[in-house]
């Protein structure tokens, strides 16, 4: 079957944050990363990753090469069918990210309070230690 023309449904920085919302989904240890081809690989789909594109993998296990890669126009297709195929996933995905970054945010600031109440407590300021 003759290739299509590639069709580009999203610009870098869109693919980007749709590949942030498919990793909504997934273990917060284990994303899916953008990386730099240092050679030509096939992906999942069988696009050719050319040496210098950079790719899509996500790591399934310990292994090191224990990957799903994907070429950037095949992770741009994956996150089309998913994201905009369905109403819900977008801002189900949405929420799910809103939550963790509110999750980050509560414990530094827990470590920030921390943090100061160890420097009031046992830590003389300059001004202080210089007397």
């Amino acid at each position: 079957m003759p290739r299509q023309p590639v069709e580009h449904f999203y610009s870098e920085k869109e693919l980007h944050e749709m590949v942030n919302r498919i990793n909504a989904f997934a273990s917060e240890c284990s994303p899916w990363k953008v990386t730099h081809a240092r050679r030509e690989h096939q992906d999942l789909f069988g696009e050719v990753i050319k040496e210098g594109d950079h790719y899509f993998k996500y790591g399934r296990g310990p292994a090191f090469d224990d990957v799903i890669k994907l070429s950037a126009l095949s992770m741009e297709r994956l996150c089309f069918a998913l994201f905009e195929s369905s109403v819900f996933l977008k801002p189900i995905a949405d929420q799910i990210l809103k939550q963790r970054q509110k999750r980050l945010f509560k414990a530094m600031s827990k470590l920030s309070i921390l943090g100061n109440r160890k420097d009031e407590k046992g830590e003389l300021s300059g001004a202080q230690r210089n007397r």
